[in-house]
């Protein structure tokens, strides 16, 4: 049949559309026929792997950002901590209590991380933990690695990112530590999270539509490779510094490429069995629903990344919509774990108050307000040793219930651990009133627990800014704890004070190389024999331009800025140099006091053994004097310490008993030769009535537990003959002799 006779008749016959396209392609694409069987199978091979490479590409973008979700989290976590005086106290070695406030098993559960370290400013680790089957056990190899990890200098933003130690890979979050208003750079602190399989798949939310693992980078951007059944993306991941430690690799299954497979051949039959036709018609219908499909998709990527609220066209019946579908679900749920995320950081879970820094979000820098009152709550590790972290916790959420009742108009917020503020937006507090009000006790289960809170409160008739008002309220705050009250107003004078003591901290860090220091010495006497058994060195700071600066006055700067430590050594090393010159010296022994942070530092006991072996000196010679309170901070590490000096041969008295809630378990715990009843004992008890009752009871006690006596204070001969009757031991005080030079002590022999 000739190509006219044959057009004749389909024209004839009218034939359909499609008959006709059949009929011109049969004509006019039978050439090109053998063509498509290669060209179309390929080109589609190539569009579906563009396809799945879009596609792991997406999802290891989804991947990385629920890496960085986590990240952001321990680095606000991270932020929480560092942002904090009472860190950065304790980073410099003034805030002993820190790590039993704060290195809980709570801030591993709760923050969701394995490994916990604070350095000084030096670069020293002085604090590396990580929990283990529910104790909190050290971690000092593991934490020196990590700083070895962090960038040098570290930045003021802090630095995150993943690290590989050995076989396991972490998420590391570091920050400078610094005072609560931002100020100051008070050494590093850091927290890690173990990244398990577990952890990968709990941080990265799969939906199995992709698998994760993390590798050891080995190239430095995005690499996508397609193999037989899946498709695999590994894209290295940031470490805090340096080149990039480890990278995610995330596989798919090559579904779209199977699918493309199946379709080819099917193509491919149709094609052979019903002309070139059917290559135009599938096509089309891949125009039409696929390729439509995912330019649509693709455009509306594009939009996400400006509109993050927009979401896929996904109303497709097939395999594409289900896809779609699936991936706006991840959207949704990354957008609202990024919410969740944003209100963790701007409120506290535990009180559901502010942050610090969702207040000063809250409260920018054009707010004003009119007052701010800081509350310290004292005694939360003793509380927490009696009643348990639970009943802390209930401690504190009450408080916040009623700061949060005092009614419209004012913000609470937890500043730190121990410590939360009532910002007023609109009239003044009435401070003292609302302190009772706190004050009140709360119920526990082994009943009814008194509060004693300290508190700080600083006023702004015509409103100034938050930052302003947070440090005036936290000068009277420290005005309060210095002074031992229960509430300090903030004034200028309390402002001159503190700019007072700021000097005199800055002006004690060269003190001793400046020869400003000196010791004074004060006998203590046996009552029954009249000799001096031992000497009391006090410490002296003679300022050139101050004059005479009160002990009372400059220890606590001291212990604040960490100075005590190197202090205390001074004290003991010239204490003992002083009296080895001096050759011959009235009473045998030579006592010095231990600050609170000296005695509560891990390598106490150590450094006064190291101290008597560098200058010399008997361990026979040295008596030290521990307060009860001290050692109530921390009687287990006390213990400890004092074990190890008197099994050396070091004396080991106990200062001040009776001065306040005295526990008299810790006569018979402690290893102790002498006990110092407090002055007050013997104050109240020379006119009789209980106060005489209990100085007899307790130096008869102290015997009978082989126990030395000496009480303190004694200033006239009545007091005396009070103490010889009662048995005491022996006595201190200035009826005894003042505190000296050691040149007068020499002269002025015993009575």
């Amino acid at each position: 049949m000739t190509r006219r006779r044959l057009a004749c008749w389909l024209m004839g016959s009218q034939p359909s559309l499609r008959a006709q396209l059949l009929a011109a392609l049969a004509t006019l694409l039978l050439p090109l026929g053998a063509v498509l069987l290669i060209a179309l199978p390929t080109y589609m091979n190539r569009r579906f792997d563009a396809i799945e490479r879009s596609q792991v590409t997406q999802f290891t973008n989804i991947a990385r950002f629920n890496l960085n979700a986590e990240q952001e989290r321990v680095s606000l976590f991270v932020l929480n901590f560092s942002l904090w005086t009472e860190t950065f106290e304790y980073a410099a070695g003034r805030n002993p209590r820190y790590l039993s406030a704060n290195l809980v098993p709570g801030t591993f559960i709760g923050g969701k991380v394995d490994y916990w370290g604070v350095a000084a400013p030096s670069g020293q680790v002085i604090s590396a933990a990580t929990l283990r089957g529910g104790r909190i056990i050290s971690a000092g190899p593991t934490v020196r690695a990590f700083l070895a990890a962090l960038p040098r200098p570290m930045p003021s933003g802090g630095a995150t990112g993943l690290v590989r130690l050995g076989q396991e890979a972490y998420i590391l979050a570091g920050r400078p530590i610094t005072r609560d208003d931002g100020s100051g750079r008070g050494g590093v602190m850091l927290l890690a999270r173990r990244v398990t399989p577990g952890v990968l798949s709990d941080i990265i939310y799969d939906d199995d539509l992709f698998s994760v693992a993390l590798r050891p980078a080995a190239t430095a951007s995005t690499e996508v490779r397609l193999l037989d059944r899946t498709a695999m993306a590994v894209s290295p991941l940031n470490a805090p510094a340096g080149p990039p430690q480890l990278a995610v690799e995330l596989r798919i299954p090559r579904a779209v490429h199977a699918a493309g497979l199946e379709s080819t051949h099917q193509l491919r039959a149709v094609m052979v069995l019903t002309s070139l036709a059917a290559v135009l018609s599938l096509t089309l219908f891949l125009n039409r629903r696929v390729l439509s499909v995912l330019e649509g998709y693709k455009r509306d990527t594009q939009r996400i990344a400006l509109d993050p609220a927009h979401r896929l066209d996904a109303r497709d019946s097939t395999e594409l919509g289900v896809l779609g579908r699936t991936i706006n679900h991840l959207l949704d749920h990354l957008h609202e774990r990024e919410a969740q995320l944003l209100e963790r950081s701007r409120r506290d879970e535990l009180t559901g108050a502010y942050t610090r820094s969702g207040l000063l979000e809250r409260l920018d820098h054009h707010s004003v307000v009119r007052g701010a009152l800081l509350i310290e709550v004292p005694r939360l590790q003793e509380l927490s040793g009696l009643y348990g972290s639970d009943a802390v916790d209930t401690l504190l959420r009450e408080l916040a219930r009623r700061l949060h009742a005092v009614g419209d108009g004012h913000l609470v917020a937890r500043l730190s651990t121990s410590s939360l503020a009532l910002i007023t937006l609109t009239d003044p507090l009435a401070p003292r009133t609302l302190l009772r009000t706190l004050e009140r006790p709360l119920a526990f289960r082994d009943g009814e627990v008194s509060l004693t809170l300290s508190a700080g409160y600083a006023a702004a008739p015509h409103g100034v800014s938050i930052t302003a008002l947070l440090r005036q309220a936290n000068i009277a705050l420290q005005h309060a704890l210095d002074q031992e009250e229960p509430l300090g107003v903030f004034n200028d004078a309390m402002l001159e004070r503190s700019h007072y003591g700021h000097q005199l901290q800055t002006q004690l860090q060269g003190a001793q190389d400046r020869g400003e220091l000196s010791l004074l010495y004060q006998p203590i006497c046996d009552l029954q024999t009249g000799e001096w058994t031992a000497l009391e060195a006090l410490l002296r700071w003679q300022h050139p331009q101050l004059g005479p600066v009160p002990p009372t006055t400059f220890i606590p700067i001291a212990e604040r800025s960490g100075v005590i430590h190197a202090l205390g050594d001074w004290v003991i090393r010239t204490a003992l140099r002083e009296t080895y010159a001096a050759g011959a010296v009235p009473g045998g022994r030579i006592n010095v006091n231990v600050s609170p942070l000296q005695l509560l530092a891990p390598d106490f006991a150590q450094q006064v053994l190291n101290l008597l072996r560098e200058e010399g000196a008997a361990p026979q010679r040295l008596t030290v004097e521990v307060t009860e309170s001290t050692v109530m901070q921390n009687v287990d590490l006390a213990r400890a310490h004092l074990h190890a000096l008197r099994a050396a041969g070091v004396h080991v008295a106990l200062d001040d008993f009776g001065s306040g809630h005295s526990s008299l378990s810790l006569l018979a715990d402690l290893p102790l030769d002498t006990v110092k009843l407090d002055r007050t004992f013997l104050r109240d008890a020379v006119s009789g009535g209980p106060r005489l009752a209990l100085l007899s009871n307790s130096i008869h006690l102290a015997r009978d537990l082989n126990l030395r006596t000496v009480v303190e204070g004694v200033e006239d001969e009545a007091m005396l003959n009070l103490l010889r009757h009662l048995g005491c031991d022996a006595v201190q005080g200035y009826h005894i002799l003042r505190p000296s030079p050691l040149s007068e002590l020499r002269r002025s022999p015993p009575r």
